[in-house]
């Protein structure tokens, strides 16, 4: 976890969480398995998101769902899910947790800072709570989860050293102005 961007209003740090991609039908069976496996029903609907202090839970498409876990996991814990999952034949569990990067954005100002970045309409209205995002941030593709008071923002790890230049040169714009 490391500190990005700190200003009033603003606060971004990159966080350091574990991700499995699920893939499934979604079907009440596909449901349960997952649920007896993780303790969470996933959602229902495309880009709905479910989350607490443990996990933010999104369905990126009609077959696919992503679960991201907050709370640190040994990277067993991780494995030894994947493996539990990918026994059901219909379902399939990746790890991708070494191949994204994740950004926490909090604070008053998080929607007028990532706006500099994005062209995707960030008001309540438009992008309600527990939803998410695929969208383009700083020309790269993003899922952004809007958790309420903070928004996880998640791309992929190669542009790492790109994106922290990016949201950095924003604060700065954004403090000169």
């Amino acid at each position: 976890m490391s500190k990005i961007v700190s200003l009033p209003g603003i606060e971004i740090t990159q966080k350091d969480f574990h991700q499995i991609i699920i893939r499934g039908n979604g079907s009440e069976t596909f449901n349960n398995i997952i649920k007896e496996k993780t303790s969470v029903k996933p959602p229902l609907r495309n880009l709905e998101v479910k989350y607490d202090e443990n996990f933010v839970f999104g369905k990126n498409s009609p077959d696919q769902w992503s679960l991201i876990f907050i709370d640190k996991k040994e990277h067993n814990q991780i494995n030894n899910l994947v493996t539990s999952i990918n026994v059901n034949e219909d379902l399939l569990a990746t790890d991708c947790s070494y191949g994204q990067v994740y950004f926490e954005i909090e604070g008053s100002n998080k929607d007028e800072f990532l706006n500099q970045l994005t062209h995707f309409d960030l008001r309540e209205n438009r992008f309600p709570k527990s939803t998410m995002a695929q969208t383009i941030v700083a020309r790269i593709d993003c899922s952004i989860y809007n958790l309420g008071s903070k928004l996880i923002l998640t791309c992929n790890k190669s542009y790492e050293d790109y994106f922290q230049k990016r949201l950095k040169d924003t604060a700065l714009l954004s403090n000169a102005s």
